[in-house]
């Protein structure tokens, strides 16, 4: 009995001690972890060093605006000013702001910092129409001695506030160290754990079964929507295709989701996307093996058992006509429209992962057919994307090999018939494959961002082509939109000209009405600077864009070409006319001249001549040739041209191809 009770007493004293002892391990442990994450704290003096740098950029690319005038060194000022600011904003908060607190002197000099910016704020805003930027420079010289003085007090307290961190350290280590020769010496409790052990590794494996099934669901479900996710998807049993039914796969994509998310906010978005996914498992039943999960954004998928290709293209126009139904979702009515591809199989070796491939194939070609519609994977999609791919990978060797090389379609003076210029148009002749039509390749050049060094080629050849020419024949190379965007240009051109020796005047570079409706102040600071070049600019394929009578007041052109489809149907379409001649007659105000492209026949080319167009182009006038071939086509036009009469080859055999 009393050893009983020894061991009781003796248990309750190792229970006291190893309590007191935990308490203080707690308490320990936390005033060591506070110092811990003081120690980790953000440096303050690293912060204000930014705010030194921000400075110095600012008046630099103040002081160079005030030498250069350039609206670029302007426009840099104002985004290191509008920078500078932030910067300050950012002191006032977390570590920064509790040191400005600490130090009334600091505190003092970031208000005169904070005061000084405000006040040229106005002028910073509109530099342009600022006064004296030199005043400005002055005002912003003392800004940069006063962000060093505060950011040298700042050193000064984060040394101080490291060394008391340290001591702190070491104290709770000492203390540390007692607690844990307190604890070897109380290891007796584990004659007391032990009772507990068993029912506590039970409830151990019960907990780490339950976190296991649901890290499996995680890994295999879409977090949102409660749908499989991609890689259940593509993991996915395949139903049996027997009994004469296949395998389908249907990819959905929602069209124009980016929008609403960018506009509602991501809350309503992923509301929106939990609706879409119901209402695609009402539409499309998930029994007998069926699968719908979401790929991830705002892509769906569903892997099904059906009786043929078009039962799945049935099921996939339900499909979008259910998610083209209004949501009603946090009291709002939003409509969105999906896209749809399909792929089947019959045989039982393609796999989930495979069909989805073909599928999001599919997809894509319709998205960019027509969105809102349902395309049907076949093996030609699979054909045109191998070939696209072979395309652009033999493209980066197909300058160097000159397999791209211009040819030159011919410009003639509607008046007289005497040519007048000549347009420069990419031709590519593969190797292997042969000619490449502008109509393929353009575009894959201009995803690929290929379309640079086309760009830089075709000048630089055109100026050195141009050359063989007559002195009053130009030559016209076309820009496409990424390189007015990437702004090379300018330097693309001056460094052409100038290797070839051909005067400014000779070179006239022609810019669509897409270059313009992607963004007009970085086109026109371009072509701005390309106008100070000497270089001649045309405004191409005039009448196809939006608003395009306003792009005739934004930027004085040398030339207007009116596009193909108002000389198609001339001879018929008086409304067509009516805008030639409406054209005309702005661009007779402006001082510019008018080319009509598509020219195919004679009675257009005579129709364009009674309304008083200047200059014509197109297959009846001549097709794009060699330099060699049109150097001879010139020859023989120029020297003793009468008016109306053309060297021409079949008329109205086709368009003029693509650029």
């Amino acid at each position: 009995m009393l050893p009983a009770v020894w061991f009781r007493q003796f248990a309750i004293v190792i229970i006291v001690v190893l309590g007191v002892a935990t308490v203080l391990q707690a308490r320990v442990v936390q005033d060591t972890a506070e110092a811990v994450r003081n120690s980790m704290r953000f440096d303050v003096s690293w912060i204000g060093a930014h705010g030194r740098i921000e400075a110095a950029q600012l008046e630099a690319y103040l002081a160079r605006y005030a030498a250069m005038r350039r609206p670029a060194d302007a426009e840099r000022a104002e985004l290191f000013y509008q920078i500078l600011l932030g910067r300050l904003d950012s002191w006032n908060v977390g570590g920064y702001r509790e040191f400005l607190a600490s130090s009334p002197e600091s505190r003092k000099a970031y208000d005169e910092l904070l005061r000084l910016l405000e006040s040229i704020e106005a002028d910073m805003s509109d530099l342009e129409n600022a006064g004296s930027i030199t005043a400005l420079l002055d005002t912003l010289e003392p800004v940069g001695t006063i962000i060093e003085t505060i950011g040298a007090e700042a050193t000064n307290s984060a040394v101080n506030r490291a060394a008391e961190i340290r001591q702190t350290l070491t104290d709770q280590q000492t203390i540390q160290h007692y607690l844990l020769v307190t604890a070897l010496i109380s290891a007796g409790i584990m004659l007391i754990v032990s009772a507990f052990q068993n029912r506590t590794l039970r409830r151990a494996h019960r907990d780490a079964g339950q976190a296991a099934d649901k890290f499996a669901y995680l890994a295999h479900h879409d977090p949102l929507t409660g749908l499989p996710n991609r890689t259940a998807f593509s993991d996915a049993d395949q139903p049996a295709a027997s009994d004469g039914h296949q395998t389908a796969v249907i990819v959905i994509d929602l069209d124009g989701f980016k929008l609403i998310n960018d506009t509602w906010g991501h809350i309503f978005g992923d509301k929106l996307l939990i609706a879409a996914a119901r209402r695609l498992e009402e539409v499309i039943s998930t029994g007998s093996g069926n699968v719908v999960a979401r790929l991830g954004g705002d892509e769906f998928a569903a892997l099904l058992r059906l009786r043929d290709e078009a039962e799945a293209e049935a099921l996939a126009n339900r499909a979008l006509e259910a998610l083209r139904q209004p949501f009603e979702i946090d009291g709002s009515s939003v409509t969105i429209s999906a896209t749809a591809g399909v792929a089947t199989t019959a045989s039982v070796m393609q796999n989930a992962r495979g069909l989805l491939a073909d599928a999001d194939l599919a997809q894509s070609e319709a998205k960019a057919r027509r969105k809102g519609s349902v395309a049907i994977y076949d093996q030609s999609l699979r054909e045109m994307v191998e070939r696209r791919l072979t395309l652009e990978n033999d493209m980066r060797r197909a300058i160097a090999r000159g397999e791209i090389t211009p040819h030159y379609q011919i410009q003639v003076d509607i008046g007289t018939g005497a040519v007048v210029g000549v347009e420069a148009l990419a031709r590519w002749h593969h190797s292997q494959l042969g000619p490449i039509a502008p109509a393929e390749f353009i575009p894959i050049a201009e995803a690929s961002g290929q379309i640079v060094d086309i760009g830089k080629h075709m000048i630089a050849r055109a100026c050195r082509d141009a050359l063989r020419l007559p002195p009053e024949v130009q030559v016209a190379v076309n820009l496409s939109v990424i390189q007015i965007m990437q702004g090379e240009v300018m330097e693309a051109t001056a460094d052409a000209l100038m290797a070839a020796g051909l005067p400014p005047e000779r070179l006239k570079l022609e810019v669509t009405e897409s270059v313009m409706m992607a963004d007009t102040k970085q086109p026109i600071a371009v072509l701005s600077e390309l106008r100070y070049l000497g270089v001649s600019l045309a405004l191409d394929d005039f009448g196809t864009g939006y608003s395009s009578l306003s792009y005739l007041t934004k930027f004085h052109w040398d030339e207007i070409k009116l596009d193909r489809v108002f000389v198609q149907n001339l001879d018929t379409d008086s409304v067509g006319r009516s805008v030639i001649e409406a054209v005309l007659i702005l661009a007779r105000k402006t001082g510019a001249k008018v080319v009509a492209e598509g020219v195919e026949t004679r009675e257009q080319l005579d129709l364009l001549r009674d309304t008083g167009c200047d200059i014509g182009q197109g297959y009846f006038i001549g097709r794009p040739v060699p330099i060699d071939v049109v150097c001879a086509q010139i020859r023989d036009i120029n020297p003793s041209q009468p008016a109306g009469s053309y060297s021409t080859d079949q008329p109205g055999e086709g368009k003029r191809p693509s650029r």
